[in-house]
């Protein structure tokens, strides 16, 4: 009998693979598809492949500034793809090689779990003491008339373009639309985002959203809040979004239409309802261990609808394996950071304002404008914000600006720790650096 079986090799099965090997348990891992799951194959990597293109043209756009002229630039898609490509094969072959060394066997198929001990694959039948749920999410479907026809793409027809559109309406302003609505944007393509809510970006803080929205828009992005996409019909050999606002409807000339509206758990070949185990259409429940309701299955990652990070899927595998061994395990599930990768990057960890609006705590804002360093890489878009509660505690922060997503580390690890206002302020940044952004926050308690 297998100690533990793991169905999904997305970055929470790869990771809980490893870790549980590494550990001493013998561990089987299951994927029916590629290693790597949506993040390695069709999102996280191959996303940030072209956001690193989008941001170098955005850095050629601006070296007039630098006292350089540049007259002209062309795409060479064939090296863009096979740039993005060959990224994700080298990660692939990375994790593929780490399970040889360790002797993890890696099964190729789709698992059934036929009862709490038991997982089918290729008509091999598994006995196991314990059952890892890592099978990942899949794109939210939106109903509208016209959603047949070829121009409607997900994320992952996005990136598997062999060329870009010129013309783009993104339906949805969450994390993903407003990752696609800067990389296209900066690739040359006219992009219209629409989002149903008010505001774009509504998970994170408000004051961070309010100056991504003011930012996108600056840049050249029309964004439609309040609105929704009702229909996309061809006329004359061209395509129109139908977008429903809260004055009128508009109809919109595009080459292309992404739905970005989220994504919802994937339960894969799963019966769970025969298996007896709970779950709902945000996931499903789990304990602070990551146990289901039957106590040796658990579910780790998006499948669990808590939240939709490829970080927080590794450390949700970190947690079973050690509730598993039992060994204790101190992971601060409210802090996992976050980042956006628009064009500033923008990075949140722990409480936003207004979880805190009921209860008695402190801010601090510092604007990346007053950054020496921020001023000489021509980056000074962007603010910190810092939250520390009535026990002077830092519990929240936010940033946006450049190198949100390197800078946000610090946040996390203090926040961690508990640190308080006082200890905070004993810190030494180097100078000059944007990591003194951070200081010059803290500096306002």
């Amino acid at each position: 009998m297998r100690d533990v079986v793991i169905i999904g090799a997305g970055p929470g099965g790869n990771d809980t693979a490893v870790y549980a090997k590494e550990h001493g348990l013998d561990v089987v891992l299951i994927e029916k598809g590629s290693v790597g799951g949506t993040c390695l194959n069709w999102g996280c990597i191959p996303t940030k492949t072209l956001y690193a293109n989008a941001t170098k043209i955005k850095d050629l756009k601006e070296l007039d500034k630098f006292g350089i002229e540049v007259r002209d630039y062309s795409f060479n898609y064939a090296t863009i793809k096979s740039r993005k490509e060959e990224i994700v094969t080298d990660q692939i072959n990375n994790i593929i090689k780490t399970l040889d060394s360790l002797d993890i066997p890696l099964i190729k198929g789709e698992a059934s779990i036929i009862d709490a001990h038991t997982v089918k694959v290729n008509n091999q039948t598994i006995k196991t003491k314990h059952i890892i749920i890592a099978t990942g999410s899949k794109p939210k479907k939106l109903s509208f008339k016209g959603e047949e026809l070829p121009i409607i793409k997900d994320s992952k027809d996005l990136l598997e373009l062999t060329a870009f559109p010129k013309k783009l309406v993104v339906v949805g302003a969450g994390v993903i639309g407003c990752e696609m609505t800067s990389i296209f944007n900066e690739l040359g393509a006219n992009v219209t985002l629409v989002e149903y809510q008010k505001s774009i970006l509504p998970t994170i803080d408000s004051s961070l959203a309010r100056r991504a929205k003011s930012l996108l828009k600056r840049q050249g992005i029309t964004i439609k809040t309040s609105s929704s996409l009702t229909a996309v019909k061809k006329e004359n050999n061209t395509y129109k979004a139908i977008i429903e606002t809260r004055k009128k409807e508009q109809h919109i000339e595009t080459d292309m239409v992404l739905i970005a509206t989220g994504r919802t758990p994937f339960y894969g070949n799963l019966d769970l309802d025969n298996l007896g185990i709970t779950y709902g259409k945000n996931g499903i429940p789990v304990t602070a261990n990551k146990q289901t309701n039957i106590p040796n299955v658990y579910a780790i990652g998006d499948v669990n609808g808590e939240l939709l990070l490829a970080h927080k899927a590794t450390f949700d595998g970190k947690k079973a394996i050690n509730h598993i061994l039992g060994n204790p395990c101190d992971i601060h599930f409210d802090e996992v950071p976050s980042v956006i990768f628009t064009i500033p990057e923008i990075a949140s960890v722990g409480k936003t304002e207004d979880e805190l609006k009921e209860t008695a705590y402190k801010k601090a804002k510092y604007m990346f404008r007053t950054n020496a360093k921020a001023q000489t890489i021509n980056e000074t878009n962007g603010f910190v914000l810092l939250l520390v509660n009535e026990q002077n505690i830092l519990v929240g922060g936010h940033i946006i600006g450049a190198h949100a997503a390197d800078l946000i580390h610090e946040l996390t690890t203090l926040i961690y720790k508990k640190t308080t206002v006082e200890e905070l302020k004993n810190i030494i940044h180097a100078h000059p650096t944007i990591s003194e952004v951070i200081q010059g926050a803290i500096e306002q308690f």
